[in-house]
């Protein structure tokens, strides 16, 4: 009997895929190195243009050249920054470009509010800045919170003037307040989406009159802006040309007595951003020409310039290509390509487990997620990644030992979402998603694993170097 169980464990050995733990003795100090990394360019990156920024500087400090209207050399490394918003960069590889190119695309924009053209105003004493929340966002997660405020305003004689406010310890901060549990009796039976009205996000930014002593109409709105202009010579009209987002004040914090988790503003995605960017620094002779396109505008829907569907991206493309000898095709390079689309996927969580279907679930500590395809119903919108091309990448992996899971966005029916994967499979591109899961996505302080972290860098790195 011994013997015969034996044999059946051997044969579960061998047949059923087993999760593995990330975390190992030997790789803790990686891990905790990158993590740390990670956390200082999360804390300053908290909007899609300072995030950018920080990676033009990590890339011109390894070596990258901006890449404008210069015709690109052989074997140079080069970034384009797409309109303060994004980022491209490129590293030639063994092959000739003409046998395509391997990209890693993710997205650098987040769950945030940002300030309407026209917001500011003045009821019962305190001045407010109106916003329109964008993505997807569980209203009441904002309210009660420090936010700080971010961006910039263009004025009419072209001066760009910059705000950053709320993240230094001597900076105020601004708020959406909440009402009272002693009054919300007649608030508990009501749907949370008639509670919680989104037109309501207004954010506190004042509440002293311009001069003391004085009842006259708008004085605190008055203060607010005389403050605006002394400080960075703005008008309200200004507010026409301005994009300012407020976003959650706080830093990124280990969480759990053994430091394991990392809580934090905006992983989902710059997650998958910056390993992204890590790993395409750290690879130094890839199989193909490798690019990491780093994209705004994914949380609502990859459009405009900066989005997955600009064509922005081909542009780049061609002109990496005035480095070959002889005519290429555009068209043909992308379809010898593939990419990995570095998006995160959601967590199982213990507490919402009816929402989730647990054998294909993600799991905290157990590597990067493969998504076959994301969408919502039967599929809607999802790219639906090739076996074939899942085959190849899970070799990747398993040649560099990456641990890995599969997974979908929770049960089918439940909800769904997208990525960019969809937009480069309509340009002929194999496409999978590879990113690692997230607790409570979308709010102000989303979960990760640290290890889990590390090993996506390992994945898009492994991926760089070897994929032919």
């Amino acid at each position: 009997m011994s013997k015969e169980k034996s044999l059946i464990e051997e044969k579960k050995e061998q047949l059923f895929f087993q999760k593995k733990l990330v975390w190992k003795e030997s790789n803790n100090d990686s891990i905790q190195t990158f993590a740390e990394n990670y956390k200082k360019v999360l804390d300053l990156g908290k909007t899609e243009r300072i995030f950018a920024q920080q990676m033009k500087d990590i890339l011109l400090s390894h070596g990258f050249e901006e890449l404008n209207s210069q015709v690109p050399q052989k074997g140079k490394k080069y970034f384009r920054v797409v309109n303060e918003k994004g980022i491209f960069a490129f590293v030639p590889g063994k092959q000739s470009i003409s046998n395509g190119i391997n990209f890693i695309a993710t997205h650098i924009d987040s769950p945030r509010l940002d300030v309407k053209p026209n917001p500011l105003f003045e009821d019962s004493g305190i001045a407010f800045l109106d916003t329109h929340y964008y993505g997807g966002i569980k209203t009441y997660q904002w309210m009660n919170i420090a936010l700080a405020l971010h961006g910039v305003i263009t004025k009419t004689n072209g001066e760009v003037v910059e705000i950053h406010m709320g993240e230094k310890e001597e900076d105020p901060i601004f708020m959406i307040s909440d009402l009272l549990p002693h009054l919300s009796k007649n608030y508990k039976t009501k749907p949370v989406g008639e509670v919680f009205n989104n037109e309501n996000l207004d954010v506190i930014v004042g509440s002293v009159p311009y001069q003391f002593n004085t009842d006259e109409k708008d004085a605190i709105k008055l203060f607010v802006l005389d403050y605006l202009h002394e400080a960075y010579g703005i008008t309200e009209q200004d507010f026409f040309s301005a994009e300012l987002e407020f976003v959650p004040a706080c830093n990124a914090r280990d969480v759990g007595f053994d430091r394991g988790l990392m809580a934090g503003y905006g992983h989902d995605d710059r997650c998958c951003s910056y390993p992204a960017i890590k790993a395409l620094i750290d690879t130094k002779t890839p199989e193909k020409a490798a690019v990491a396109l780093l994209f705004d505008k994914e949380e609502i829907g990859s459009v405009g310039t900066t989005g997955a569907m600009t064509h922005l991206m081909e542009v780049f493309i061609e002109d990496i290509m005035k480095q070959e000898d002889g005519p290429v095709s555009l068209h043909k390079v992308l379809s010898l390509s593939s990419c990995l689309s570095g998006d995160v996927g959601a967590g199982l969580d213990p507490h919402y487990k009816e929402a989730f279907e647990a054998k294909n679930a993600a799991e905290l500590h157990k590597g990067v997620i493969l998504t076959k395809y994301t969408g919502s119903g039967g599929k809607g919108g999802a790219n639906d990644a090739h076996s074939e091309f899942l085959g190849a990448v899970r070799s990747v992996f398993e040649n560099h030992k990456i641990a890995y899971q599969v997974a979908e966005l929770g049960k089918v029916d439940i909800g769904g979402g997208g990525t960019v994967a969809g937009y480069f499979g309509n340009r002929g591109i194999q496409t999978v998603d590879v990113g690692i899961s997230v607790l409570s996505m979308h709010s102000p302080q989303e979960i990760i694993a640290k290890d889990d972290l590390y090993e996506l860098y390992r994945a898009y790195k492994g991926f760089f170097e070897e994929y032919k």
